[in-house]
């Protein structure tokens, strides 16, 4: 009497190793999908695929006598992993970075520690908080896949103002302020009226 045991996972995830088992017998012959033979006791298949899933059959033999059984193998896909949200920022404004394609998620932050929320927040960025934020994906299968995406924190510009702050009140008094720190400027004036030609005293 042979007697046939198969001891192994059925299902995986795409790139482990698929692990055969068997005993009670001299010699074996294992056949399965795509072509698959092998005539180890425990063969693997490393780097599995998708296209490895399906019945796996093995026939022992021992002496005159024989045996075959079969189990089914499922190799699941990995999921796709993304990540989503404003990765360019200046201090002080809010980093959302939301991951999508599995039911849990694990990023690996730029300081090294780590966090599950989902969508990732930080309500007010500093410059330390730039650098790459990586996360792991795991869906209902227990496959898993990352992603990342690099954060970049500018610093804000130092305004300043230039020009003569002292001028007389006669009508048509004109006076010359320079901004400088920036690559645009938007001027606030004591009075909506005001023009640089006719002086309003004030702040600009």
């Amino acid at each position: 009497l042979v007697i046939v045991k198969l001891v192994f996972m059925v299902s995986y995830c795409v790139g482990s190793t698929i692990q055969l088992n068997s005993t009670g017998g001299g010699t074996y012959s294992w056949a399965g999908p795509g072509g698959f033979t092998s005539t180890a006791q425990n063969p693997t298949l490393a780097t599995s695929t998708t296209a490895m899933s399906g019945n796996y059959i093995v026939t022992v033999t021992s002496g005159t006598a024989t045996c075959t059984a079969t189990t089914s193998v499922t190799v699941n896909a990995l999921p796709v992993a993304s990540i989503a949200g404003d990765n360019t920022l200046c201090v002080n404004e809010t980093l959302t970075l939301t991951a999508s394609g599995g039911t849990s998620y694990s990023w690996t932050l730029p300081n090294a520690t780590t966090s599950t929320a989902n969508p990732y927040t930080v309500a007010s960025v500093a410059s330390a908080d730039a650098g790459n934020y990586v996360v792991t994906v795991t869906d209902v299968n227990s496959c898993t896949a990352t992603s990342s995406m690099p954060v970049t924190v500018n610093a804000l510009p130092t305004p300043t103002i230039e020009g003569n702050l002292a001028v007389c009140t006669a009508t048509g008094t004109t006076t010359t302020l320079v901004a400088t720190g920036g690559d645009q400027y938007s001027w606030n004036t004591p009075a909506t009226t005001a023009s640089i030609s006719n002086v309003v005293a004030g702040a600009y």
